[in-house]
């Protein structure tokens, strides 16, 4: 596998635990219990993941490294809780394949 769909692949996953911990976990926390600390680490660290896969994804689909529509798909799965590992499934289906 290119180190460059490694990274990607990566930053999917990583950006998709995030993602669920920040809504289902830090969130919840937040307003029950009047506890933002949660939220104050875990957002910035989705952020940050979220900017690193997007451009990282541009950049896959600039090297043609994978598809624009896997490029699309790797993107809006990111916004969509559980979809970033939707999203991973393809990249590891597509890199096989590759």
């Amino acid at each position: 596998m290119n180190s460059h769909l490694k990274l990607l692949y990566w930053l999917a996953l990583l950006d998709g635990i995030a993602l669920l911990l920040l809504v289902f976990v830090a969130v919840p926390i937040k307003y029950q219990f009047d506890w933002p600390y949660a939220v104050k680490v875990l957002g910035p660290t989705h952020g940050v993941l979220f900017i690193s896969l997007t451009l990282t994804m541009l950049s896959a689909v600039a090297k043609k490294l994978i598809r624009p529509g896997l490029g699309a798909l790797v993107f809006v799965a990111a916004l969509i809780p559980l979809g970033a590992f939707y999203a991973d499934y393809r990249l590891k289906k597509a890199v096989t394949q590759a």
